[in-house]
């Protein structure tokens, strides 16, 4: 059996287990109703249009009541309009609640307490309506005329992101892409973590390693926690999306096709470049509590390499953001905004695969004989400068593979 059968057996064996694990599928259950209650509650919450209620007292135009109901269903406001006979009833409404504001002849604005600025803005402009209305047919003219007079000029709106070419929106999209990568790639490389030290804890990579080598087993191990965490990725953004389609509640930003393939590599390298440093750090430990402990220095890098990735957001045509997408440590995150924002050319992307996968390839070459020389430790926790201390004295040796595993 080669080496490639031998990993996609570990593979389908993570997939196998971790796919029936309660944990993980209450985990999955709890994103997927976490990310659908977050775009279906604020619709449901929703109660419609608010309501304002506006008294009138004094010598009120007969018009001002439909110019205040008019104003209102302008910006999606229900204005309650109520007459009052006299000052003192309606200031009494007004403390007691009734009206959140008494129109006083249509001159003065009482309110309960401090003034509601949108309220405010809505009850004046009415006022003025109706005023220049009274003055116009004073002076002769026309409602036809009056109207020609008083239509708003069209105005277009035009929304500049920071990059030329780019909305907001766009920018929005790529932001919540790089958190969604950066949270993927932590907690996917970190389920190889303890997945290896849960098999070591536990000497069932003794039984393992009896059928193949210790590289096979490594690698299989990240191939099937990637594909894993692939599906679950995709199975969070056809829930969203849907959700999304049925509810008016949250804009979801529209991410192109091609940045969405390019999200997906970037996932897959970036995944693949942090596992094999988190699956060796794990061959490490003897006990899953030392877990993160091993793997505390990496996990720091990859939250600096986030950190620098971020910094590059407001400034993706520099020098030192194309330096940032090309680093591996650092191009999982950084490089797909500026693909999002049209920054990266086919050669930026072509440098920064080439020297991912140059990175990957020589980890996994020198993870793997840390992984084989150290895997069947046991005792206290090696320090990775231990490891490649006693690795460098001796040769690594492949754990005895079983004569009867041969046969088959």
């Amino acid at each position: 059996m080669n080496g490639v059968r031998q990993g996609w057996l570990v593979a389908a064996r993570e997939l196998r287990e971790r796919g029936r694990s309660r944990v993980f599928l209450i985990s999955v259950l709890l994103m997927l109703v976490g990310a659908v209650g977050a775009i279906v509650l604020p619709a449901l919450l929703d109660t419609g249009p608010e309501a304002k209620d506006v008294g009138l007292t004094g010598s009120a135009p007969a018009e001002l009541a439909p110019a205040l109901r008019a104003q209102g269903e302008a910006v999606d406001t229900t204005i309650r309009v109520h007459r009052y006979d006299t000052l003192a009833d309606g200031e009494a409404a007004v403390r007691d609640g009734k009206a959140d504001v008494l129109v006083v002849d249509a001159r003065q604005l009482e309110w309960p307490k401090r003034a509601d600025e949108q309220l405010k803005t809505l009850v004046t402009g009415a006022i003025q309506l109706v005023t220049v209305r009274e003055r116009a047919a004073a002076a002769g003219i026309s409602p036809d005329e009056l109207l020609a007079m008083l239509a708003p000029a069209p105005v277009n709106s035009v929304e500049l992101g920071q990059v030329t070419g780019r909305s907001p929106g766009d920018e929005n999209a790529a932001f919540i892409m790089t958190l969604i990568l950066f949270g993927a790639i932590s907690t996917f490389a970190s389920m190889v973590l303890t997945g290896v030290v849960e098999e070591k804890s536990s000497r069932t990579v003794e039984v393992l390693l009896a059928r193949m080598p210790a590289r096979s087993l490594l690698a299989g191990k990240i191939v099937g926690i990637g594909m894993l965490g692939l599906a679950q990725i995709v199975a969070l953004g056809l829930v969203a999306l849907i959700a999304g389609a049925l509810v008016d509640s949250v804009d979801i930003p529209a991410v192109r096709p091609v940045v969405l393939a390019w999200a997906v590599v970037w996932f897959v390298l970036g995944y693949a470049l942090y596992a094999t440093v988190y699956g060796t750090l794990g061959a490490l430990a003897t006990r899953t509590e030392d877990a993160s402990s091993v793997a505390g220095p990496v996990t720091i890098v990859l939250v600096l390499g986030f950190i620098v990735s971020f910094a590059t957001f407001g400034s993706i045509d520099t020098t030192w953001a194309r330096l940032v997408s090309w680093f591996p440590i650092t191009a999982p995150l950084a490089m797909p905004f500026r693909v999002a924002m049209g920054a990266a050319t086919w050669w930026d992307l072509i440098i920064a695969v080439v020297l991912s996968l140059a990175t990957i390839v020589g980890l996994v070459a020198l993870g793997g004989r840390v992984y084989t020389h150290v895997i069947l430790h046991t005792g206290a926790s090696l320090t990775l400068r231990a490891a490649w201390r006693d690795l460098t004295a001796r040769p690594a040796l492949e754990p005895p593979v079983d004569p009867q595993s041969r046969m088959h």
